[in-house]
């Protein structure tokens, strides 16, 4: 039973879009430890290339707020477009006010704030991929 919960992790694919090369770099290798597959970028614009590329791949996408040039809204909002089905987690720094209108019309899913936790994040990505 525990192989199979595993192996079934391993088929969870994530993209990560988060501008900091730290944050990007630790938040993945935590999701890689924990068995998802994890594809990275640092720009609002090459994860929306990324997605649409691997159109129907992606379990989740994480974003990160701010993204310079393409802001992260309109990068979850695109991404909906794509595929509504795919679950939208946005990462935004404690000191951030979000419009919460302009979050949902975007299409996010879940806003998580920073600092993140590890083991609330990874239950929390856990949940999002079971949709």
């Amino acid at each position: 039973m525990k192989e199979l919960a595993k192996r079934k992790a391993k088929e969870t694919t994530i993209l990560v879009i988060v501008y900091e090369y730290v944050i990007r770099n630790i938040l993945a290798r935590i999701l890689r430890d924990k068995g998802h597959t994890v594809v990275t970028c640092s720009v609002g614009f090459e994860g929306i290339r990324k997605f649409e590329k691997g159109k129907g791949k992606f379990d989740l996408v994480i974003i990160d707020t701010p993204l310079p040039g393409t802001g992260s809204l309109s990068v979850a909002k695109r991404i909906k477009k794509i595929s509504q089905r795919t679950p939208i987690m946005l990462i935004k720094g404690w000191d951030r006010k979000l419009d919460i209108k302009k979050i949902k019309d975007a299409g996010v899913d879940l806003v998580l704030s920073a600092p993140l936790y590890i083991d609330k994040t990874v239950n929390l990505v856990n949940d999002l991929v079971q949709l």
